[in-house]
């Protein structure tokens, strides 16, 4: 674990790599060939993250890689290499398909010594909640803990004897599964010594080599390469890794800067007081902070889990989050002041045709006013592009909504991200840093260590719906809300700037009509009027629709209203989802398999949220008033 507290943390390389096999019945006379060729591909997998520490050094934290090897610990084929990782120093996740009481009772008598060995030097465990009633249960159970070892795995080693699946939840099944999610596959053959290959989506059988082992490793652990461009329509071509550079490089920002734009947020969505504060807790306040009250000290977990919590999910999220609060507020009071305040220059242009009649006119001034506003806008846009305030925004919030929801995900053994369609569309996925820096964390993160008996999983869904979902329901139904009433008001507002112009034209094209050469009566006073007003109706009439301009150009830059729209169907959404949980919860017999389920819709409604929230803004970068 690194420091969190002057920078945000760059992730931990880690790999991991997961085993599939037979039993040990179909394994007779192998255990010796086996765990050889077990070897062979853990030293290869070792020196290539070896090879991939020293390329990349730079993009990660400090101190030696982490290798998981994760295991379901079966009798055969599991066990033999979960054993032979141990040795070799790797650290053993276990996912077991029952509880460790119910499944040790599996083993014969001198196989339960060597399972109790390897489970009790394991880092982390996980017992799921697979039925033993009879054998169909039992296929089932092994089948979601091979699902998981997959979900938990980077790389695959198959124990297989190249035939058909021949059941539910067999190797077979497993190392298909572990195809179609686009993870590689090492096949060592379970019953002839027959050199190992590699098993791929894409280029199907290759022969193993240590070079190609090197390669797949490489291409796991890389940064996005130095020629990825981050956006193809961003403000600004900036390459990924440059871009995740800039992140590991960012410090706490303590001014809030968001300040004019919250006030007049408050303003023009009619909440009242308008105070806002000019300061905003720094990262190691915010960490300190939720270390207090983490998901994972309401739901009583593990101490390992707490740790995970504490030194690497909270963190990372404090960091990411802080940041895009800092750049969205810089973003959004630059996007304010400049359409305000242009409207400001030019009533500042005309003011001098009134205040001369007043006796303060002093062109110069104000035109000296002008001048400075105007290179405030022009500073202010040049330093939001330059310091590109929009892209980060919308990067570090999304990093965020990620680490947000991968505290749900971690404690309920969720899927990793890769490969979900919630990333598909064009200029609509994460930057290729985001989605890596992202997918470093899941890695270094491991496995949660936790039993989940029926009770617990009722205690997880009761306690999401409550901490988390309908939390959400509120913080959206409320957004929504807020910017519907800045999208009217600044309408209004922006119509009732273009109706006083016209108000006050028609008012001089009146005493114009009205007016004579006479020396009193309607007509002088409608000439003297007339001429009184000439410059107050070219100030109003020159002002009033920049002021209304500049509402609109607010408006349309800010999509108050479909922001609005989106987090209402995400309210709406989650209120669905949030029925499901309290179903789950209420059940008889809740199961981890629907809790998976239940988490991954939610994650995906309010990823999908920011999804197109990112969508919708990444076409509108800071620019100049116009």
């Amino acid at each position: 674990m690194t420091d969190d507290t002057l920078q945000p943390p760059k992730p931990v390389m880690a790999f991991r790599v997961g085993v599939t096999g037979h039993r040990k019945s179909r394994l007779a006379g192998q255990r010796e060939r086996i765990e050889a060729q077990v070897e062979t591909a853990l030293a290869a997998v070792s020196e290539g993250l070896r090879r991939a520490h020293e390329k990349y050094a730079v993009d990660y934290a400090d101190g030696p890689p982490v290798r998981y090897f994760v295991s379901c610990l079966a009798d055969g084929a599991d066990t033999f290499a979960a054993e032979k990782a141990l040795d070799d120093g790797w650290l053993l996740l276990a996912p077991l398909p029952f509880s460790a009481q119910v499944y040790g009772g599996d083993f014969a008598p001198e196989d339960r010594e060597e399972f109790d060995a390897i489970l009790a030097r394991a880092h982390a465990a996980a017992e799921l909640d697979g039925k033993h009633r009879d054998l169909a249960d039992k296929d089932r159970a092994y089948l979601q803990a091979g699902v998981v070892t997959v979900d938990q795995s980077d790389f695959i080693i198959a124990v297989w004897d190249g035939e058909e699946a021949r059941g539910v939840g067999g190797t077979a099944m497993i190392k298909e599964e572990a195809l179609a999610a686009g993870k590689p596959v090492v096949w060592i053959n379970a019953l002839s010594d027959k050199p190992m290959t590699v098993l791929t989506r894409r280029a199907g059988e290759t022969a193993f080599s240590d070079t190609f082992i090197y390669e797949t490793v490489d291409a796991i652990i890389a940064p996005p390469a130095a020629g990825e461009i981050e956006s193809a329509y961003s403000e600004k071509s900036t390459h990924a890794r440059s871009a995740y550079r800039a992140y590991a490089r960012e410090r706490a920002h303590r001014f809030n800067y968001g300040s004019f734009f919250q006030f007049w947020e408050k303003a023009f969505a009619g909440r009242w007081p308008f105070a806002v504060g000019l300061t905003c807790p720094s990262p190691a306040e915010e960490i300190e902070a939720a270390r207090k009250s983490t998901l994972a000290q309401k739901l009583k977990a593990s101490d390992y889990d707490q740790r995970v919590f504490n030194e690497l999910i909270i963190p990372r999220f404090a960091w990411a989050d802080h940041l895009a609060v800092h750049y969205g507020n810089l973003y959004r009071s630059s996007y304010f002041f400049n359409y305000l305040f242009a409207a400001v220059a030019v009533f500042l242009a005309l003011f001098d045709l009134v205040a001369s009649g007043y006796g303060f006119g002093n062109k110069t001034i104000w035109i000296g006013l002008e001048v400075t506003i105007i290179a405030l806008i022009m500073t202010v846009t040049g330093l939001g592009w330059r310091g590109r305030w929009h892209k980060k925004w919308i990067d570090y919030r999304q990093l965020a909504e990620e680490l947000r929801q991968y505290r749900l995900s971690y404690l309920t053994l969720g899927r990793d991200a890769r490969g979900e369609d919630v990333y598909a569309g064009q200029d609509a996925e994460p930057a290729g840093w985001v989605e890596w820096y992202f997918n470093a964390v899941q890695r270094e993160a491991g496995m949660t260590s936790a039993a989940f008996a029926p009770g617990s999983i009722a205690v997880i869904a009761k306690t999401i719906l409550e901490e988390e979902v309908r939390p959400q329901i509120v913080y959206h139904e409320r957004k929504a809300k807020t910017l519907h009433a800045m999208e009217h008001r600044l309408h209004r507002l922006g119509e009732y700037a273009f109706g006083a112009t016209l108000l006050a034209c028609l008012v001089y094209l009146g005493l114009a009509f009205a007016s004579g050469d006479g020396k009193a009566g309607l007509q002088y006073w409608a000439k003297t009027a007339k001429e009184e007003i000439k410059g107050l109706v070219t100030l109003m009439t020159a002002f009033f629709p920049a002021l209304g301009a500049g509402f609109f150009g607010i408006r349309v830059q800010g999509e108050f209203g479909s922001t609005a729209e989106r987090s209402h169907a995400t309210a709406a959404q989650l209120g669905a989802i949030a029925q499901k949980f309290e179903r789950l919860a209420a059940a008889d017999e809740p199961r981890l398999e629907t809790l998976r389920r239940r988490v991954a819709e939610a994650a995906r409604a309010m990823l999908m949220e920011n999804m197109d929230w990112r969508q919708l803004y990444i076409s509108k970068p800071l620019n100049l008033p116009g």
